[in-house]
């Protein structure tokens, strides 16, 4: 008698672990029924990318809702530009020769704030190209007359490219400007044909350029120029942080308040 009631109770015991163990598996496995059906992913939208296929990507130096950043196709590059501000005063800043947007940005936003719609750009070769390409830009978006500019490489363009830009070019600041072949205008006349007004700064004794270079683009200017040589070395975007610094902005900001009236 105590060996079947052994096993029954061996019996009982096996049947309970048995339930015990199929409990803990339907819990931990819930019916089709109860199953949740997870969201469609949504891909990610594809990175924009310029004309030629390369990928647009803001430079570290601008906020991310900072202006309107473009690549815009020229006859041979393509041109990046950071248009800031708007509103039909326009004006275009070139970098120094070591310089891109993020050199320029400062100057630029010190502009927007005063009511100017400027455009940035970086530097690509042919120079005059680039800046011709980024003043159309400008002019595309809404700056109905356009002031030329810049620092070293900038200032030269600038002169440089001017008269194939009229009508739409009200004047041209240069801040420590000069003849460069390499930048494609190599002669003092062919950094003054354009025959708007002009503003001229300079360093008296600026090494970059021959002694007497400024007053030598003045003297060629056939039209209304405005010439500030300052004592001292210093060179294109360094004047501004020279202790002449004040009385060069003063000039920039006389020259576009009376040129974009």
């Amino acid at each position: 008698m105590k060996i079947v009631m052994t096993l029954c109770a061996t019996v009982l015991l096996l049947a309970n672990a048995g339930c015990a163990h199929t409990d803990r598996r339907a819990a931990a496995d819930p019916s089709p029924s109860a199953t949740t059906t997870p969201a469609p992913l949504t891909p990610s939208p594809p990175a924009p990318t310029d004309a030629a296929g390369n990928p647009i990507v803001r430079p570290s130096c601008s906020a991310p809702a900072e202006g309107r950043y473009l690549h815009v196709p020229g006859p041979k590059v393509i041109a990046s530009v950071l248009i800031l501000g708007d509103g039909p005063r326009g004006v275009v800043v070139g970098a120094q020769a070591n310089g891109s947007i993020c050199q320029t940005i400062a100057f630029g936003r010190l502009l927007t704030r005063q009511g100017y719609h400027v455009a940035l750009f970086d530097w690509q070769d042919p120079y005059a190209e680039t800046m011709i390409t980024a003043t159309k830009a400008l002019i595309a978006d809404g700056a109905s007359r356009v002031v030329l500019g810049g620092f070293s490489r900038g200032a030269l363009v600038a002169l440089g490219v001017a008269p194939a830009l009229a009508p739409k070019v009200a004047g041209v600041f240069s801040i420590s400007g000069g003849p460069s072949a390499t930048e494609g205008f190599p002669t003092v006349a062919s950094l003054s044909r354009y025959s708007g007004p002009i503003l001229l700064v300079s360093g008296a004794d600026d090494a970059v350029f021959p002694k007497g270079t400024t007053e030598a683009i003045a003297k060629a200017h056939h039209g209304s120029e405005t010439v500030l040589v300052v004592p001292g070395s210093a060179h294109a975007l360094g004047l501004l942080d020279s202790s002449d610094g004040p009385r060069v902005q003063a000039a920039i900001d006389l020259f576009l308040r009376q040129t974009l009236r």
